[in-house]
């Protein structure tokens, strides 16, 4: 008997120890799927704050882009309206009757002569018979355009270009920010 006490006291220990290795393998085990789990749900977390930001960038471009192409888009038509506006500002000095028209060839006659002494007026055709150039002056009706003076030196060397279409966009080029602020009502 003393044999199989033996053999049952090594069984029994044999199946101690096995019961308290699979207990620690057990409780190592839920500590490995813990910790995996945590892992995953910390890599989901990190992911979603990845995603939620690179969305929010991404919908921050879209909007500034969305935004820059709006004002550009406005700016184009802003241009294309100063564009007509200009257009229909050249059309008016175009069609001004001759007592105005003649009046002011005058006055560009004028200050073209306080420039010049002598030289070469040039004029439209439609205005040859308005324009009275000082004296010293050649009068030829060769211009094209609204109207106005193209007055040069009698070498060519000096032009005072006094056509309506420079006069205009001399104006035009000086006082671009008040046409705006008329045309669009403010800056």
């Amino acid at each position: 008997m003393g044999l199989e006490r033996v053999v049952e006291e090594v069984l029994a220990a044999g199946e101690e120890q096995q019961r308290k290795i699979i207990s620690e393998a057990e409780t190592e085990k839920r500590k490995i799927i813990s910790a995996a789990r945590a892992d995953a749900e910390s890599a989901r977390k990190k992911r979603e704050q990845e995603f939620a930001q690179k969305s929010a960038m991404m919908r921050q471009q879209a909007t500034s882009s969305a935004e820059l192409e709006a004002k550009k888009k406005a700016l184009q038509e802003q241009n294309e309206l100063l564009s007509q506006t200009k257009a229909e500002v050249l059309k008016a000095l175009a069609s001004i009757d001759n007592a105005q028209r003649k009046k002011i060839l005058e006055r560009l006659s004028q200050a073209a002569s306080k420039k010049l002494q002598k030289g070469i007026m040039h004029c439209r055709k439609e205005d040859e018979g308005l324009v009275s150039p000082p004296s010293g002056f050649k009068k030829v009706a060769d211009l094209s355009g609204a109207g106005g003076l193209l007055v040069e030196s009698e070498d060519g060397a000096y032009r005072i270009d006094l056509t309506f279409e420079a006069l205009l966009e001399d104006v035009w080029t000086k006082n671009v920010r008040k046409i705006y602020e008329i045309v669009f009502g403010g800056a």
